[in-house]
This record gives C-alpha cells, structure tokens and sequence, in this order.
C-alpha cells in the first residue's frame, strides 16, 4: 500500500480492495497447499480458526466498502443539499 497525504477520489478505497483479494487470494493458496502437504504426509491440520477469522476479516472489509459504495450520494445530489465541502 503507498503512503500518501492526500488520495485522489476512490484511490483509498480501490488499493483496500486490491489488497484484500490479494490476501485472501494468497491466504487460499497457502490454505491448499498446507492441506495437499497434511494429505500427503498425513499430518493432523485444522485450518478452520485462520480461515474463518480471515474470510471474516477481510470479507467484511470488501463487504463494508461494498455498502459504502452502494449508499454514497453523488457529488451533485450532495451539492443541491448544500453537503459538499472544498478542501
């Protein structure tokens, strides 16, 4: 993730995005191949406590800007209410 003072309209949002998909996509990797090793070595593995924690972590996450998306008011309909604000 960049380290910036000010973020461009979206940006936020769109890099929290990419690097949740890419943590959940990494953590489904690692997930699989831990488990094809625990069936080739017959390793007793329960991974259900870090993918449940993750997939409600970062699922929520993705779920909340979902949400934050779907519900946000255009900037013309915030500029008719008198709600928009110039930095």
């Amino acid at each position: 993730m960049r380290i910036k003072r000010k973020w461009a309209k979206g940006e936020m949002s769109r890099t929290i995005v990419i690097y949740c998909i890419r943590t959940m996509t990494a953590l489904l990797a690692w997930a699989v191949l831990m488990t094809t090793l625990a069936g080739i070595f017959g390793w007793m593995l329960d991974l259900t406590p870090v993918l449940t924690f993750a997939g409600a972590f970062f699922g929520g996450e993705l779920t909340l800007l979902a949400f934050k998306r779907i519900f946000a008011k255009d900037d013309k309909e915030a500029e008719q209410n008198g709600l928009h604000q110039d930095y």
